[in-house]
């Protein structure tokens, strides 16, 4: 039935209830009310006034605390009046009201806050602006109807409608019984008045049919699921695992308080336990139960003042005749809950009765929540509804909220989100130098002359039988010189191994070509079956002769590493500890195409000696992008960093080939200069740009701190630090249960797709203001830190395999391909799957 039609005095039968329906409802009642009305309940009672009546509302022990349903201030509650208008007929119609309802013992037309306004000839609005503390959220609705029955007796010269006061409210608790939760992260609610600000947002007809569809199947109410997605989203901020919520209900427990204007409302106190990271339909589920059992107790826990409120209203359209003027309840200014933050939703529907939008009103706190935090709060409880309602089962630690909010911030470091493209380096490069083949790429050599003198080296890496799977070891100190080797290197799709000739070659190495200069070519040992080329010095003084370019099959696919480089030598705990003889870190291009989306900025030599894995990367970063590489005239790795700023700004650089000391960026920030290092671990690197408001990760960098169950940290709590995004290396070379153990599942990586994040082993935080803290060991809660947790190991599509504790969900695209065990168990088990 339309919602239009159906009011408190309709019958049940007469509007086309039979017996079956009537059993259902029945049936309905019971479980709901958890009283058994009887079986003739509906025949005896058929209408909503005559079955609450028998049915028996209990009425509430108090309405408290303080002002229980309003904030300070004042509440209008305006009224449309459409048709030929008697003002003589409105003024005593007021008048009899106020004797009726106290909050309408002043409203007389001429006294402040009652206004008449002529909108057109036969068409007014009747604003009535009344303490807060004297009515309540449903008091607007009854305010028409009254003031109707009044207008139309004096309009017809019937018995005015004045006599019989309302009857009294329950009496008002002196304080309540628990604080409803605080939004974390912000300040102490205000000892005083409130200084309250108000936002609104719509949502539209389709988020608001879903809703009501979900509440339908799971046997709830609309307020319930978003009780639940507002408990889940709290708890996922760090709010703990007990959320409670105020939430302003009506205490109208007989016919005549439902037509009552004035303060008739309670403020109960809902908590649900959130722990156990359940399904959210098995939350909904708990938040169905304490809601209802709450419902029924007249004397249910209140709320105290301050916290999180959360309120559901329908829309009032209803019109009232009177003396041939309809009143109508016009869109109100409700008092304001007494609350920090006060969510008060608003159903609109359709003259047949579908849902056709919601209004969100959200009333805040300047002092303690503030506008920013409250618009921030609502955008990430409508994402997370939408993922509710895309999948109900999802785990609440899985349910995604938006990017880019303080909230987003508490849970992650991240850059820019990016889809990357499945493209090769030397494919990018090709592109590149064909766009912009006389573009200077380093001092002295364009692209074109790059492009042709890499080719001639790659194809003499090629007679030696460098090529995809295989690794090229280089130790070239000339920053040409290495330009054209690592670019050679990717156009035979090896992977490039940088050496410093002053360290031990790493005894996993296997290079099928040693590529080095002649300092390094009389320092290091030969290595069996690798072939030795010696860079001579005058190379660069030779014409670059156009070479035949390198082609498929010998450019590497996009999955083959592009860089190799040593472990982290700290990573305790491995399987196969990453020490000088452990495995090499595979490193793909991801990072470099993450470059190619990111805004373009010249790149700066900063490297001293001979470069590195991320000088390396940074290198090819910068070349695949068109970047100019400026080359000092005199190293500066000695120099003030007053000097190397001059130098940077001199030549437009700002990003850093081969890292920066603390001295220089702070020098840099405090000149407003901002600059692009690489940071991280070879496992896991960020680059980071750093900027006058802070450090920041670079588009499709990211780092998370997460807690033991593998979920966001709330902003200012320590956790385990993962490093995600263009950075995650693809693991050890030929280590297995090594690369399972320390690159997981990314729990927070987009729907639809899986990828890897790098457990680091260290303890982090990420403060509210956004700054990531790196501290020591892990925490104690770390699970991967308990020597009694049990694992699984998961697999993807992409037949990736890794270790997950067994406590944890599975991410999504992640299944169990080793069931719960003990952790060197699971460990034997990912050194067989490679």
């Amino acid at each position: 039935m339309p919602r239009r039609t159906v009011h408190a005095d309709s019958d049940f039968f007469r509007i086309g209830g039979h017996s079956l329906a009537a059993a259902r409802l029945l049936a309905r009642a019971r479980a709901v009310l958890g009283a058994d009305p009887g079986s003739r309940a509906l025949y005896e009672a058929p209408t909503p006034a005559l079955f609450a009546a028998l049915a028996g509302d209990r009425p509430a022990d108090a309405t408290g605390p303080g002002r229980a349903c309003a904030g300070e201030g004042c509440a209008v509650l305006p009224l449309r009046l459409r048709g030929a208008l008697s003002v003589r007929a409105l003024e005593e119609a007021l008048g009899d009201l106020g004797r009726r309802h106290e909050a309408l013992r002043n409203s007389r037309l001429g006294s402040a806050g009652t206004r008449l306004r002529t909108l057109a000839a036969d068409d007014h609005l009747l604003e009535l602006t009344v303490p807060a503390g004297l009515v309540d959220l449903w008091s607007h609705t009854p305010l028409a109807a009254e003031l109707a029955l009044a207008y139309g007796a004096r309009a017809t010269g019937d018995a005015p409608h004045r006599d019989g006061g309302m009857p009294e409210a329950a009496p008002r608790a002196a304080a309540g019984d628990l604080s409803p939760t605080v939004l974390p992260g912000s300040g102490p609610s205000p000892a005083g008045g409130r200084d309250g600000g108000r936002l609104d947002l719509d949502w539209d007809a389709g988020l608001h049919e879903r809703l009501v569809r979900l509440a339908a199947e799971q046997g709830a109410t609309l307020f319930m699921v978003v009780h639940a997605a507002l408990a889940a989203l709290l708890a996922r901020l760090g709010a703990g695992d007990t959320i409670t919520l105020a939430a302003p209900v009506p205490a109208r427990d007989s016919a005549a308080l439902r037509r009552a204007v004035g303060p008739y409302g309670r403020v109960l106190a809902l908590s649900v336990d959130t722990s156990g990271d359940p399904a959210f339909t098995e939350l909904l589920r708990r938040v169905r139960t304490a809601d209802l059992a709450a419902y029924r107790a007249g004397g249910a826990a209140l709320a105290r003042p301050g916290g999180i409120a959360l309120s559901v209203l329908a829309e009032s359209c209803g019109e009232y005749e009177a003396a041939g003027l309809t009143v109508q309840a016009a869109p109100p200014q409700l008092p304001a809950q007494d609350a920090d933050l006060g969510l008060t939703l608003t159903e609109r529907h359709t003259p047949a009765g579908a849902p056709a939008g919601i209004t969100v009103s959200a009333a805040f706190d300047h002092e303690s929540v503030g506008e920013t935090a409250a618009a921030h709060l609502t955008g990430l409880l409508t994402a997370l509804l939408e993922t509710a309602l895309d999948a109900p089962a999802t785990a609440l630690s899985r349910l995604r909220t938006a990017p880019g909010t303080p909230a987003d911030g508490a849970r992650r470091w991240a850059g820019q989100a990016l889809e990357l493209p499945e493209a090769g380096v030397a494919a990018l490069f090709a592109a590149q130098a064909a766009r912009t083949p006389g573009a200077p790429a380093l001092a002295g050599m364009d692209y074109a002359e790059l492009d042709a003198r890499s080719d001639l080296l790659a194809h003499a890496l090629l007679a030696h039988r460098a090529g995809p799977g295989t690794a090229v070891a280089t130790a070239i100190a000339s920053p040409t010189g290495f330009a054209v080797a690592v670019l050679a290197i990717a156009k035979t799709g090896a992977a490039c191994l940088p050496l410093d000739p002053a360290r031990a070659l790493p005894a996993s190495a296997r290079p099928a070509v040693l590529l080095l200069d002649e300092a390094a070519d009389r320092v290091l040992p030969a290595v069996p079956e690798a072939a030795r080329l010696v860079r001579d010095p005058a190379a660069d003084l030779l014409a670059a002769t156009p070479a035949r370019p390198v082609r498929p099959p010998h450019i590497a696919h996009p999955a083959h590493p592009v860089v190799l480089a040593p472990a982290t030598p700290d990573t305790a705990g491995t399987a196969e500890p990453a020490a000088a003889a452990g495995p090499l870190v595979e490193i793909g291009p991801e990072s470099v195409v993450a470059a190619t989306l990111a805004p373009a900025a010249d790149a700066a030599w900063l490297s001293a000696g001979y470069p590195d894995a991320d000088t390396a990367l940074g290198l090819l970063a910068a070349l695949v992008c068109g970047a100019r590489v400026h080359l000092p005239a005199a190293p500066l790795d000695g120099a003030a960093p007053a000097a190397v700023l001059d130098w940077l700004r001199g030549c437009g650089a700002r990003v850093l080939l081969g890292g920066a000391g603390e001295a220089l960026l702070a020098r840099a920030a405090a000149e407003h200069l901002t600059l692009s290092v690489p940071g991280g671990w070879p496992e896991g690197r960020l680059r980071v740009e750093h900027t006058p408001a802070g450090p920041r990760p670079a588009p499709g960098h990211r780092a998370y701190v997460l807690d033991a169950q593998l979920r966001p940290a709330a902003a200012g709590r320590t956790g385990s630090l993962y490093i995600a995004g263009a950075g995650v290396a693809h693991g050890y070379t030929g280590a297995p249960a090594a690369t399972g153990e320390r690159f997981l599942p990314d729990p927070l990586v987009g729907p639809g797709r899986t990828a890897l994040m790098w457990r680091t082993g260290r303890a982090a935080r990420i403060d509210a203001d956004g700054r990531l803290t790196v501290l020591g060991p892990p925490p104690a809660d770390d699970p991967f830190a308990d020597e009694y947790a049990t694992f699984v190991v998961l697999s993807d599509a992409r037949d990736r395999h890794a270790l997950w504790p067994a406590c944890v969900p599975a991410p999504e695209g992640w299944h169990e391909t080793h069931a719960e065990d003990l952790y060197e168990l699971c460990l034997d088990h990912l050194q067989t799957t490679r």
